[in-house]
């Protein structure tokens, strides 16, 4: 639906549609489990697709996370305008079992409460990122990186969803999970400045990619649990990062982290996620990724790893 929405106003300035695109294969990246060109839980400062400076291109892509009790799936779209600007739409859902909700429910009763229906949180993003200067693959000659700044609005559309209990009442008429949790607001904007080079050719002959991007913010758990708290209502400065090498000219394996601040505390409080990737890119117009992601604790979940795959295309 987005790629029919904004496809006449591009084609009325009559730029180049990048079937491929012209340039390095994986030099876009993967789309990240929040819409924008990167790894899979941060962003780079690349542009998405392979578009180059006369260029359109589009993107589409799917996620899935398995955290046990948890699961993540998202989906969303993406342009990528004249190797400049990037702009993406992604819808999340994180789906609840009801063994965790029955056990919030008991602990806030002190048991009197035992049962509840499982739940879902689902979030919107809408991201913007420009390129504001470098460039990270073909300026071999200077070791400045490309860097990007990007912005990201969330709005959890369950903030104030009731949880509902297996006989259809709702004892807490107009309170989500990341409410009850403790979180102040519904919505909130990310802004970041990431820093990405390419080096091609190492010492081992490999490319190698390295990506640190700082992230100001004050998301829980991504947004998922919403945003600041009654106590902590301020944005932090967080950091994230990346470290690939490219095995083959079509396959890459590599580690990400990001931190997180702790607002909530108590049984939603936060660690830093890590996981590590493989990406596949048979060509230009398809890639596939599966990783290893460890996000510590979640509500009732001190250890919360999982599997992680996304599929994403580009045309």
């Amino acid at each position: 639906m987005i790629r029919h929405l904004l496809l006449p106003l591009f084609l009325a300035s009559s730029p180049v549609l990048a079937d491929s695109g012209s340039r390095l294969i994986a030099s876009g990246g993967i789309t990240g489990f929040e819409g924008t060109a990167g790894g899979g839980i941060t962003p780079w400062a690349f542009i998405g697709g392979y578009a180059s400076k006369e260029e359109v291109s589009y993107s589409a892509n799917i996620q899935y996370l398995s955290l046990s009790d948890y699961s993540l799936t998202t989906a969303g779209a993406s342009v990528s305008l004249f190797d400049r600007i990037e702009l993406s739409v992604q819808r999340q859902r994180l789906d609840i079992a009801s063994g965790l909700t029955s056990n919030v429910f008991a602990l806030l009763t002190e048991g009197a409460i035992t049962n509840a229906n499982s739940t879902t949180i689902e979030q919107d993003i809408i991201g913007a990122k420009v390129k504001v200067l470098g460039d990270g693959v073909f300026t071999q000659n200077s070791w400045i990186p490309q860097v990007s700044i990007g912005a990201q609005y969330k709005k959890n559309r369950d903030y104030d969803s009731s949880l509902s209990l297996p006989d259809g009442t709702t004892p807490l008429p107009g309170v989500g999970v990341p409410m009850l949790l403790g979180a102040k607001d519904d919505s909130g904007t990310d802004v970041y400045l990431s820093a990405t080079k390419l080096w091609l050719g190492t010492s081992s002959g490999y490319n190698l990619l390295t990506n640190l991007t700082a992230r100001y913010t004050k998301a829980n758990v991504f947004g998922l649990l919403g945003f600041g708290s009654e106590n902590n209502d301020s944005a932090k400065l967080e950091w994230e990062g990346s470290l690939a090498v490219l095995i083959s000219p079509t396959t890459a394996i590599g580690t990400e982290f990001r931190t997180q601040t702790n607002r909530l505390g108590g049984l939603a409080e936060e660690d830093t996620v890590v996981d590590a990737f493989i990406a596949y890119f048979p060509n230009k117009s398809i890639s596939i990724t599966a990783a290893y992601v460890d996000l510590g604790n979640l509500p009732l979940q001190e250890s919360s790893s999982g599997f992680y795959l996304t599929v994403n295309s580009t045309f």
